[in-house]
C-alpha cells in the first residue's frame, strides 16, 4: 500500500512538497469508520456465541473483513505529494498521478455545506478540486480525511489559479463549474440513504440469523 514518500516511483520525479492530514481531521475519520467497524464487531460476536454451518461462517467472515477494510480506508495514512511535473495522491495500490500541466485551477471550499443545510447551523467540511481547462475534476480531496488548513496550503503551493470559497453548497460551486462536482458530493443524502439502508439490511440479517434461523 502506498503510504510513504519512499514508495513514490522515480518516474514522477523528486518530491517538492509533501502533505498529510493534520490530527484535527481524525475526529471525522473515526466517525466515518465507526459504522463498518460496528458491523465487523457484531459479526465476530455472533460467530463467537453461535455455531454456524460452513458456508454461513464463510459469508459472515467475509462480511467482517469487508467492514474492517472499509474502516481502514478512512483511517489509513493519506499522502499527497507535489513534484515538478505531477500531483500524486496515495491509493491502496500505488499513487494516482495527475500531470500539473493538465491543471488549470484549484478550487477550495472552507465549509462545503449540505444541499439543504440551514445557514449558520452547520460547519460543513473542507473540499478541494484540481480543475482541468475544460472544467472537469482532475483530482478531489474531501474533508472526511483532509483538514481545511492542509488543503489551503496545498492549493497555495500548487502554483495555479486558486479560487477560494468560504462557505458554499455543491450547487453554488456547480454554477461556475457544471461538470466539476460529482454526484456523491452533489447528492449526499442519496449516498447516505443508500449506505444506511445497506447497513440496516446487514443488521436485520444478522439479527434474524442470531435469533430466528435454526441452528446448524
Amino acid at each position: 500500500m502506498a503510504e510513504t514518500v519512499r514508495q513514490i516511483p522515480s518516474r514522477y520525479g523528486a518530491p517538492e512538497h509533501v502533505f498529510h492530514p493534520r490530527l484535527g481531521s481524525y475526529g471525522r475519520r473515526i466517525a466515518a469508520a465507526l459504522p463498518p467497524l460496528g458491523v465487523a464487531a457484531a459479526v465476530v460476536a455472533l460467530l463467537y456465541h453461535r455455531r454456524a454451518a460452513g458456508p454461513v461462517t464463510a459469508a459472515l467472515a467475509l462480511l467482517a473483513l469487508l467492514g474492517l477494510l472499509a474502516a481502514y480506508a478512512y483511517l489509513r495514512p493519506a499522502l499527497v505529494v507535489l513534484t515538478a511535473r505531477h500531483v500524486l495522491l496515495s491509493r491502496w495500490v500505488g499513487f494516482r498521478a495527475v500531470a500539473r500541466e493538465q491543471i488549470a485551477q484549484v478550487v477550495t471550499v472552507e465549509h462545503l455545506l449540505p444541499v439543504h443545510g440551514a445557514p449558520g447551523r452547520t460547519r460543513g467540511r473542507p473540499q478541494l478540486w484540481f480543475v482541468t481547462a475544460s472544467g472537469r475534476c482532475a483530482l478531489a480531496l474531501d474533508g472526511t480525511v483532509w483538514d481545511g488548513r492542509t488543503l489551503q496550503d496545498l492549493a497555495l503551493r500548487s502554483g495555479v489559479e486558486h479560487v477560494k470559497f468560504t462557505r458554499a453548497t455543491p450547487a453554488e460551486v456547480s454554477e461556475h463549474w457544471p461538470r466539476l462536482v460529482s454526484w456523491r458530493v452533489r447528492y449526499p443524502r442519496l449516498r447516505y440513504a443508500t449506505s444506511s439502508l445497506a447497513l440496516l439490511a446487514v443488521i436485520a440479517l444478522l439479527a434474524w440469523w442470531a435469533f430466528g434461523a435454526p441452528a446448524a
